[in-house]
């Protein structure tokens, strides 16, 4: 258990490592992080072979706090340095040091080499599903991603004529699966690729399943109906993909033209982030498109306690700000008018297993109203 604030001796920051260019890169990036955040606090450097098997780690350079190895094997980013020490040295409770330690640990947070590499799309051939992939273009031009066209097809028919009607169900979904790519080939730049993957089964699992075995960082679906988004919560392929994975989720609304990124309203409940990889493709996003994040929170009642301070922390590391709305109006029309009054092309929330984003898109027994938004909305998971 890492000691707290103002009890013991003072932390000590331990580095792993033998003066190998990638140990001397995360020296750097450490000196530089404590220096932002003003923490004076001596680098220790562990070189002797039997004190550096002491810390059990799978390899070096190597990164430790009081004793706890926090980074192996990787150079984490003097932002992603700066959020770790930030939690642990200045802020959070020991349940959110603990769960930084444990996400640092696996490599969790956004300095993974592979976030955003690879993205994933699935499609019907629809326009909808046209405009989720001339949007994916854009977004794996900014990161060199490889874009996967997910294609699923479930036959139904009698044992007879199973076999002949899925032979012609997948040369169907070959042939619109070329075309589709034929489509948007010349408009990938930057080291983007695209590659595709026709499945037989279920949409819903197919798409999770593969979402999960090959780590995608980011799935991108379409939408249908007049409101956008309002198929998301109303029993669609779209809003069963993002209740079963872990995978953050995109929705594009019907008919949207794609517009650079250059504000994002991030809408918030008075519940913290449990760990830095709850919001690091946000954060990705934000500084690939250098788009300013509007934290919004509208307060519900006397027991609502604002916004939790892990969301500054881990949003530290880009331009962001907060706004609170006190009106008590329906919050579904709060945050569209927040959308609109800052010219916002990303809506962005949290969904938890029972929360913020259930009360946000609750469906009315009386009036049915759904909530809708006319811009791209990027769902994030926190199980912590």
């Amino acid at each position: 258990m890492l000691k707290k604030k103002g009890q013991g001796a003072p932390p000590s920051i331990e580095l792993l490592g033998i003066g190998s260019s990638k140990h001397r890169q995360l020296k750097a990036n450490l000196q530089k992080a404590l220096s932002d955040l003003s923490i004076d606090i001596p680098i220790q450097e562990i070189t002797d072979i039997d004190e550096l098997m002491q810390y059990e780690v799978a390899g070096i350079p190597a990164l430790a706090l009081d004793g706890r190895v926090l980074f192996q094997q990787v150079v984490p980013s003097v932002e992603d340095l700066s959020i770790v020490l930030k939690v642990l040295l200045m802020s959070g409770s020991d349940g959110q040091k603990e769960e930084v330690i444990r996400q640092a640990a696996m490599a969790g947070i956004n300095q993974k080499s592979n976030l955003m590499k690879n993205i994933l799309i699935p499609t019907d051939f629809s326009k909808n599903a046209e405009s989720a992939l001339l949007y994916a273009v854009e977004i794996a031009n900014k990161f060199g991603s490889k874009i996967t066209l997910l294609n699923t097809f479930k036959v139904y028919s009698s044992a007879g004529m199973f076999l002949s009607v899925e032979s012609y169900m997948e040369k169907d979904a070959a042939k619109q699966m070329l075309a589709a790519i034929q489509r948007v080939e010349s408009r990938l730049k930057n080291g983007a690729t695209i590659e595709s993957k026709i499945v037989k089964g279920d949409a819903v699992p197919a798409i999770t399943e593969l979402a999960s075995k090959e780590n995608f960082s980011l799935i991108i679906m379409g939408t249908q109906g007049a409101s956008g988004l309002k198929e998301i919560f109303t029993g669609s392929i779209t809003n069963g993909v993002m209740k079963q994975t872990n995978t953050p989720v995109m929705a594009i609304p019907s008919g949207y033209q794609y517009e650079p990124i250059k504000a994002i309203v991030f809408a918030v409940d008075e519940a913290g982030i449990s760990h830095p990889g709850v919001t690091a493709v946000l954060v990705k996003l934000a500084r690939a498109f250098e788009a300013k994040v509007h934290v919004f929170h509208q307060d519900l009642g006397s027991k609502d306690e604002g916004i939790d301070p892990t969301v500054d922390i881990f949003l530290d590391s880009i331009g962001h700000s907060f706004h609170y709305e006190l009106d008590e109006q329906n919050i579904n029309e709060s945050i569209n008018g927040f959308v609109e009054d800052y010219q916002a092309n990303l809506l962005c929330m949290v969904r938890r297993q029972r929360g913020f984003l259930e009360e946000v898109f609750h469906v009315s027994a009386t009036s049915r109203e759904v909530f809708s938004s006319p811009v791209p909305l990027l769902i994030l998971h926190d199980e912590g």
